[in-house]
Parts: C-alpha cells; structure tokens; sequence
C-alpha cells in the first residue's frame, strides 16, 4: 500500500483541484489499487461511489466502511483521511453554496441503478470545467438530490465503527483494530485500564454499542477489506478471530447484506 503524508495528500488535492473552490460542481474518476490519504479536508460535499474493491474513511465520529456497489456522502470541510484497497468508481463534489441544508454526517448509503448510471454520466463535466451550461447544473441538482434521498433512508450505523471520547477507551480500541480477528475483551480493559463494570458502561455511553457488537463490526470491516484483495473466504474468517464458517457468514451478511464469497467476487 502507498502511504502518504499529510504533505503529499495535499499535493493530491491541489492536482485534483481541490484545494480551492471552483465554480460550480465536478465529478473524478476513481481508480486505485492500495493507496493511503492522510487527514484533510476540502470546501466541497463529496460522494464516492466504489463499483468495486472496499474503502476506509475516518471521519470525526469513527470509522465508516465503503463496499463495493454503496456509496458515501463526506459533507464539506469535514476533516478525513482515506485508506483505499482496489476502487473502482467515481467522485463527485459539489458546491456546498447550491447545498445549505446538505447533512452534516458522513454516511454510507446503498445506489440504485439510476443513482449509478448517473454518477457515471456526470463524467461528462470534470474538474476545471469553465463552460458551466444549464444543463449541467440541473443535472448536478437531481444527482445530489437522489443522493441525498438515499443519505436520509441509510441504516443508521450499519456501516460506521464508532470512536470513543474517552482517551483510556480509544486505546483499547486502538490495540483492538492492530488486530481485530485477536482482540479480546479482557485485553481490552487492561489496555483501557478500567474494571470490567466501568468499561461497559462508558464504552455504551461513548459508542452506543456493547463492546461485543463494536469488535464484531470491526472484524467484519478488517474482512471485507481482505475478501476484496482476494483472499480465500476461509482464510478470511479464521483471520478475523471466527473458528465457525457459518457464524463468519452470518456476521458479515448482517453488516454487509451479501455473503462473503458474493462479496470477494464482486469486488
């Protein structure tokens, strides 16, 4: 994987003209096979569409998984950084002065057909683009109002691993993400530092989640990601901490709605 730092992620977004505001909205082609963009921010809302491979974005709140076939809204100046295993897709960013009431969350959201063909059309205009007809700005008003339809119908934290506030809870989340399939919960408070009764109850106050369902939502997260770099679904779940092949299944089409060997060929 190419990892960049903070300076090389901005040489990326001045390339890609996005460093600045341009007049009106854009879309970019996507396509990257193991790349790694540090923390920043842009004045543009931005969707990123992913036909194919699996995406990472740390956002604010946590970090939110980008499957193949979905989509995600990154609302402007939202501080982010990106880990891209295989994409495949497209994004688009949009004026945020033609979007007051945009929302202000990162989501992940499913497209439909028309949403898809449409995120490929707006193509047709890319960054730079100086003869802005009406037709493009019409165009771009329905592309973000779909969007936005699919945004406020998104499960609510079906794809987002939330982060915790509380300093002694983010260690222990982060010893948990090094290696997920082997994170368990009495290691976790020894990182954390807490008894086993506090523990579970900042981490709910924090998360909304038990520490059981935030681990298993991790794991499934660190799985997709392997799945689209092609490994083997059984050597998947066993790497993920899952000694059963049906309880890795059940797991991940619960988060991520397709079984896994679906979701290894689709992406």
């Amino acid at each position: 994987m190419k990892i960049l730092t903070i300076p090389e992620t901005q040489i990326v977004l001045t390339e890609n003209g996005l460093d600045r505001p341009q007049t009106g909205s854009f879309a970019i082609r996507k396509s990257a096979e193991a790349i790694f963009y540090d923390w920043h921010e842009h004045p543009y809302h931005q969707v990123t569409y992913a036909r194919k491979g699996t995406t990472q974005i740390e956002g604010p709140t946590g970090r939110h998984l980008l499957p193949g076939g979905h989509a995600i809204w990154i609302p402007a100046h939202t501080r982010h950084r990106t880990m891209i295993r295989n994409l495949d897709g497209v994004s688009l960013f949009f004026d945020p002065k033609e979007l007051p009431d945009a929302g202000s969350n990162i989501t992940t959201f499913s497209v439909t057909p028309l949403l898809r063909e449409m995120f490929f059309h707006a193509l047709h205009w890319p960054a730079g683009e100086n003869d802005r007809s009406a037709l493009a700005d019409c165009f771009f008003q329905m592309l973000v109002l779909f969007s936005q339809e699919q945004v406020q119908n998104a499960p609510g934290r079906a794809f987002i691993l939330p982060k915790a506030m509380h300093p002694s809870l983010q260690k222990a989340m982060d010893g948990a993400l090094i290696d997920p399939g082997k994170a368990t919960q009495s290691r976790a408070l020894t990182q954390a530092g807490m008894s086993e009764r506090s523990f579970r109850r900042h981490f709910i106050k924090d998360t909304g989640m038990t520490w059981q369902e935030w681990i298993t939502q991790a794991r499934v997260f660190h799985a997709a990601t392997l799945l689209s770099e092609g490994k083997r679904v059984t050597d998947v779940a066993a790497e993920v901490g899952y000694a059963s092949l049906s309880a890795f299944a059940k797991a991940f089409i619960d988060l991520i709605g397709t079984p896994p060997g679906r979701y290894r060929l689709q992406t």
